[in-house]
């Protein structure tokens, strides 16, 4: 009886080694996860917080479009964005020689993002104040410069 009684208290112990390894790994595991989740700094390129009314009304006078990036702090893809291409100062500069950047939080600004139709983030809208282009999604510094040269020549063919 005392052998039987000792193999179960050694697998006992064991299970409760394992489980107790499994909790440590979860933990890690979470604690590693939310720290990836942390937002990001807003772009440069969006550091002068014009306001969409402000920047619409820049647009009529100089004829630059408004390029409007659509985010939420929630929103993991969009943390990446802004790590990543519009983090880029070639980004920067394409946006800033091209367009008048506003930075849209559609949480703080549910009207404006509904104004854009915006259903899903991050989404970049370029618009001359007749023509809306947008993109959704998370692109690579190249396709974010190509994107926006792309967008620049169809409002520029759109208004002739």
């Amino acid at each position: 009886m005392k052998s039987t009684q000792s193999a179960r208290t050694r697998a006992f112990s064991r299970m409760d080694s394992i489980f107790l390894v499994v909790i440590v790994a979860s933990i890690v595991a979470v604690v590693l996860t939310r720290s990836n989740q942390t937002n990001a700094p807003h772009p440069e390129v969006f550091a002068q917080n014009v306001s969409l009314e402000d920047a619409t009304a820049q647009s009529a006078e100089t004829g630059k479009p408004v390029l409007v990036f659509a985010t939420a702090s929630w929103c993991g893809p969009c943390q990446s964005f802004k790590r990543g291409a519009l983090s880029d100062h070639k980004v920067a500069e394409a946006i800033n020689e091209q367009a008048i950047p506003v930075y849209l939080d559609i949480d703080e600004h549910p009207e404006q993002a509904s104004m854009f139709g915006v259903r899903s983030v991050p989404t970049l809208i370029l618009t001359d104040g007749r023509d809306i282009i947008k993109s959704t999604g998370v692109m690579n510094s190249a396709n974010t410069i190509d994107w926006l040269n792309r967008s620049m020549t169809k409002l520029a063919t759109s208004a002739d």
